[in-house]
């Protein structure tokens, strides 16, 4: 073997064994290289590159007549497409399906909700609200400081220290009661 058989199996060995690590451990490692925020840097792009160029390297230089220089730069032409295929079937994809159920108190304003405890008019009582994620409970207080009663559908106008401040909702294509 000679230095670049070395060098060649050295890179596909180091890309394998990061797959191990990364099998086992998860994302952990990738948690921990991963702090940049350049995607052409994200550590399976970059181990994907490695791997590739390694093992064509080592393939190359086996098995067919070309000279060394001609060999790498073969091989790092491949590393840098599988990598650049890399991002556009796993990285890319990935990044667009990351979604939340996750929420700001704010995005409450503005919504309606049920009374589930009374809320006194000078005092606190519980709203639930019915959002895309499921649903969610808080404090809340009426901001015309009047009582409201349980069962009472009622409109978030504000959120202050964690606390809804609620009033009545009025729907105007309802019919009111005589």
């Amino acid at each position: 073997m000679d230095t670049w058989d070395i060098i060649y199996l050295v890179c596909m060995g180091t890309g394998l064994l990061y797959t191990l690590i990364t099998l086992f451990f998860g994302d952990t490692v990738s948690d921990l290289l991963g702090q940049i925020d350049l995607p052409v840097l994200q550590p399976i792009l970059l181990v994907s590159a490695l791997t590739a160029f390694g093992a064509s390297g080592f393939l190359l230089t086996r098995f067919t007549a070309f000279s060394q220089w001609f060999v790498f730069a073969i091989a790092v032409a491949i590393g840098l497409m599988l990598a650049a295929a890399a991002y556009f079937v796993w990285v890319k994809p990935m990044e667009n399906a990351e979604s939340s159920i996750g929420y700001l108190m704010k995005q409450l304003e503005g919504m309606v909700g049920e009374v589930l405890t009374s809320i006194p008019a000078e005092g606190l009582g519980e709203v639930l609200i019915t959002m895309v994620g499921g649903t969610t409970n808080h404090m809340a207080a009426s901001i015309d400081r009047e009582a409201i009663r349980e069962g009472t559908r009622v409109v978030v106008i504000d959120v202050r220290d964690h606390v809804l401040y609620v009033t009545p909702f009025q729907n105007p294509m309802e019919k009111e009661s005589v």
